[in-house]
């Protein structure tokens, strides 16, 4: 019996330092580069980012493009942080980054900041 308390010990602290590492690695997994910013899906991201962002301020902007962004593998999902081109509603353009987290299995989408 205590052979087997013993085993099952070693279990939880090999899955707790497994669990931990992971989360590590996740934490501190650098951004990269977006290959190809014209791909529509990440169009469509930087347009979703400026509706929440209105939905959630009142804010009237319009979104214009996507000029900018990177990626981040936050296993199972991606973070995206985007460089957004839009015009507010005087007419003027601005420019602003939206960070988006994004699981594609389960069809999740956040906006987790926008400036």
């Amino acid at each position: 019996m205590a052979t087997c308390s013993h085993l099952l010990l070693a279990l939880v602290v090999i899955a707790a330092a497994v669990d931990s590492t992971a989360a590590f690695d996740q934490d501190h997994t650098p951004f990269k580069p977006i290959p190809d910013l014209s791909v529509p899906r990440i169009q469509e991201l930087g347009r979703w980012a400026v509706q929440q962002h209105n939905d959630q301020t009142g804010d009237r902007l319009t979104f214009t493009r996507v000029n900018g962004g990177q990626f981040q593998i936050v296993a199972p999902a991606l973070n995206y942080l985007l460089d957004i081109d839009a015009t507010n509603v005087d007419g003027t353009a601005s420019t602003h980054t939206a960070l988006i987290f994004v699981q594609y299995w389960t069809n999740t989408q956040r906006l987790d900041s926008f400036n």
